[in-house]
């Protein structure tokens, strides 16, 4: 099998790109019995003639996620052509809070441009890019996300598959753990996660388990509003800004607890990805209830959404840390090396195939 990974995240904003597309596009091509290739989103929507004679080889074709604009055009250029085209998204853009860094864009229909003398201009979409990533899931064969709750909700406009996020374990087991004073709680994520940390209650319970536990530091990694959010003290808190994927195990292995909380009906569609690094990482973690990490139950600690909850559990992980590390790196380690990308390629593949032979019907 041939596919063809359209891949929309810019290099600022790498992340699902990265989950989505080059992980399993790498681990495709090391079978040496399939193949996979990554094209820029915006040349697919400009038709050139190198991604046409890409596109002709290709089985299949995987959009990421912008099912608007010119790319629905190419879509119906390239079904005309009997071309297989699914979209693949890890967002429930319908639930967005207006925090999240894309709100304006998606759902209000307001994109920012530069002007000739670099002055900001905003351009209103109409119809808004939500209102044609629907009509674009109609149009395109099948959809795939790394979340079962988000599956359902789209079921209405296309077959949707469920198809989790897998991990490349070796770039993490060589991020050594390293060397620190004091005991770091640590979280890194993108722009939309400034909801999670307002509504959740972890401000209060890093706030007490700080006043309480001085040798206790602070990482964010990534969203500087986060980071200024923690109300505690300057010497206990550190930030962290984006750095590339193959950057990320290195910051990854200072933390000794992994923290992902988690608000609202938009959080919970969320992928597991953020916890299971945890867990190939031996991390002990404490993550917000509900659907998003309920898989991971039994390798972790997730408790509701009050201050008290995420003290009570902190402080107990601070407390005994070393026990707490050594339950990591048993069955929690073991489940995350069993989600190598490398391990599962063959059932991205095999949905691939569910996918074609459902057109064929």
């Amino acid at each position: 099998m041939n596919i063809v990974y359209l891949y929309a995240d810019s290099k600022e904003e790498w992340n699902s790109a990265e989950w989505r597309c080059a992980v399993p596009a790498r681990a495709i091509n090391r079978t040496a019995r399939h193949s996979a290739t990554l094209l820029d989103i915006e040349a697919f929507a400009k038709n050139t003639q190198a991604v046409r004679n890409t596109i002709n080889q290709s089985d299949l074709i995987v959009i990421q996620r912008n099912l608007f604009g010119p790319v629905l055009k190419a879509i119906q250029y390239w079904k005309a052509r009997d071309k297989a085209v699914i979209v693949d998204f890890d967002d429930a853009y319908t639930l967005m809070p207006p925090s999240a860094r894309n709100y304006e864009f998606w759902v209000l229909g307001q994109q920012v441009c530069r002007g000739p003398n670099h002055q900001p201009n905003v351009i209103k979409l109409d119809p808004t890019p939500l209102a044609q990533f629907k009509l674009g899931l109609r149009l395109v064969h099948a959809a795939t996300v790394p979340s079962i709750t988000l599956a359902n909700d789209w079921s209405e406009y296309a077959p949707i598959y469920f198809l989790p996020n897998y991990i490349e374990v070796e770039r993490y087991l060589q991020a050594l753990p390293q060397a620190h004073e004091g005991t770091i709680i640590g979280w890194g994520g993108s722009l939309s996660h400034l909801q999670s940390f307002e509504e959740s209650g972890i401000l209060g319970a890093l706030r007490n388990v700080c006043e309480s536990r001085p040798q206790v530091n602070v990482m964010v990694c990534g969203d500087r509003r986060v980071f200024d959010l923690l109300n505690v003290p300057e010497e206990q808190k550190m930030f962290q800004p984006w750095v590339e994927a193959s950057e990320w195990p290195r910051l990854l292995a200072k933390f000794d607890i992994g923290l992902a909380p988690l608000f609202g009906p938009y959080d919970q569609r969320r992928s597991w990805i953020k916890v299971l690094e945890y867990m190939i990482m031996k991390i002990p973690w404490v993550a917000s209830e509900g659907p998003a990490y309920h898989a991971l139950r039994n390798y972790g600690w997730l408790v509701p959404n009050n201050a008290s909850a995420w003290e009570r559990i902190l402080f107990d992980i601070v407390d005994h840390l070393d026990d707490y590390k050594q339950e990591a790196g048993r069955d929690p380690f073991l489940f995350g090396l069993s989600q190598c990308v490398d391990d599962n390629v063959e059932k991205i593949l095999m949905t691939y195939d569910q996918i074609l032979e459902k057109i064929l019907e």
